[in-house]
C-alpha cells in the first residue's frame, strides 16, 4: 500500500507541473504575439497586397534528388490577402529568362510569358484559364487558407487565436543568437511555428502542406527586410520559400521576391466566388490496382502513381 501510494504521488508530482509548465508556456506566447503585434501593427490590418519581382522554382520538375528546382524569372508577382473575408490572391507572370533548363517535364523552357494564378475564399478555390473563365479547385482551398495563416500578419492573428499556443527557444550554436519559437494549430489540424527576433520580428515560418508526391511536404517562408508602411504598421519586401526540404536532400528554393511595392488595407480584396466554382463537383478519382508481382501492386489513376509493397508486418508506399 505505501507503495502504491509512493507511486501515486511521484505521479501527481510529474503531472502538476507538466500542467502549469503548459498554461505558463501559453501565457508566454501570447506575450511574445502581443510583443510582435506591437512591433509589425497586425491588428490594424485587414488587407494586404504585396506587389514584386523576383524568381520562382518549380516543385518536383529537378533533375536528381541533389539538385534544385527547375527556375524561372518572375515577371510580375502580386499577393492580395484579405483576412476578414477570408480571401486569398496570388498571381504570376513568369519567364524562362537567362535559366538554364535541367531535368524538368513537359513546358520547359518557357517561350513569353507563363501566366498563374490561385485564389480561395473560404471553402472555395479557383484558378483562371487563359480564356478568363473560372475553374474551380475547391481541394486546395484549406492549403490556400493555411498560406494566408502563415502570412506576415496572418501568423500573428491566427497564433493569437489558438489558445494552447506555445513557446520554446531555438538557439544558433556558435553565434549567442537565439530566437523565440510560437507553434501553434489552425484550423483544427494545420500545425505551424514562427521564429521571432530579439525586435519581435517574425523571421521564418515552417508548416507542412499535403503533395501527392512528397506527402506532407515541409514549407518554409522566410520574412526579411522590414519597412514602415504607415500607420504604425511595417511590412516584409523580401520573402523566400522553400518547399520540399528534406534531411537527405538539400534545401529547395520555390520562391524569392523583393517588393516594389507593400499596401495594407487596401480597397476590393474580399473575393467573390463565381458561381461555377460553387456549384462545381469534386473530380472523381478511381484507382485502379495491378498485381506486378507477389506482393507489389501498383496503384494508378490519379495525379500521382503509387507501388504498394508487403512485408511480412507491415506494407510501404513508394
Amino acid at each position: 500500500m505505501r507503495n502504491t501510494l509512493r507511486m501515486v504521488f511521484a505521479a501527481s508530482a510529474l503531472i502538476v507541473p507538466a500542467l502549469l509548465f503548459g498554461g505558463a508556456s501559453a501565457q508566454d506566447a501570447r506575450g511574445i504575439l502581443q510583443a510582435a503585434d506591437k512591433a509589425v501593427g497586425a491588428s490594424k490590418v485587414n488587407s494586404m497586397e504585396f506587389t514584386g519581382k523576383g524568381r520562382y522554382s518549380y516543385p518536383g520538375q529537378n533533375f536528381t534528388v541533389n539538385d534544385d528546382w527547375n527556375r524561372v524569372d518572375l515577371q510580375s508577382y502580386v499577393l492580395s490577402i484579405d483576412y476578414p473575408s477570408k480571401s486569398y490572391k496570388e498571381e504570376q507572370v513568369r519567364v524562362q529568362g537567362n535559366n538554364p533548363r535541367i531535368g524538368g517535364g513537359a513546358g520547359f523552357p518557357i517561350v513569353g510569358e507563363q501566366r498563374a494564378s490561385a485564389m480561395a475564399s473560404g471553402n472555395y478555390a479557383w484558378t483562371v484559364n487563359a480564356q478568363g473563365q473560372p475553374q474551380a479547385q475547391n481541394d486546395q482551398a484549406e492549403t490556400r487558407q493555411l498560406f494566408a495563416a502563415v502570412s506576415p500578419y496572418g501568423f500573428i492573428k491566427a497564433a493569437m487565436a489558438d489558445p494552447n499556443a506555445s513557446i520554446s527557444d531555438r538557439e544558433f550554436v556558435g553565434t549567442g543568437r537565439t530566437v523565440k519559437v510560437v507553434s501553434f494549430t489552425t484550423m483544427g489540424k494545420w500545425r505551424a511555428t514562427g521564429e521571432f527576433n530579439d525586435q519581435n520580428m517574425l523571421e521564418r515560418v515552417v508548416t507542412w502542406i499535403p503533395s501527392p508526391m512528397m506527402g506532407d511536404m515541409q514549407v518554409e517562408i522566410r520574412y526579411s527586410d522590414w519597412r514602415d508602411v504607415g500607420n504604425g504598421i511595417k511590412a516584409p519586401y523580401h520573402i523566400h520559400m522553400h518547399q520540399g526540404d528534406h534531411p537527405l536532400v538539400r534545401g529547395m528554393n520555390q520562391l524569392d521576391v523583393q517588393a516594389t511595392d507593400v499596401k495594407v488595407n487596401v480597397q476590393n480584396a474580399s473575393l467573390t466566388v463565381p458561381d461555377a466554382v460553387r456549384t462545381a463537383q469534386a473530380p472523381r478519382v478511381n484507382v485502379m490496382t495491378t498485381k506486378l508481382a507477389d506482393g507489389v501492386w501498383l496503384l494508378a489513376g490519379g495525379s500521382h502513381n503509387s507501388v504498394a509493397v508487403e512485408f511480412k508486418d507491415f506494407a510501404a508506399i513508394i
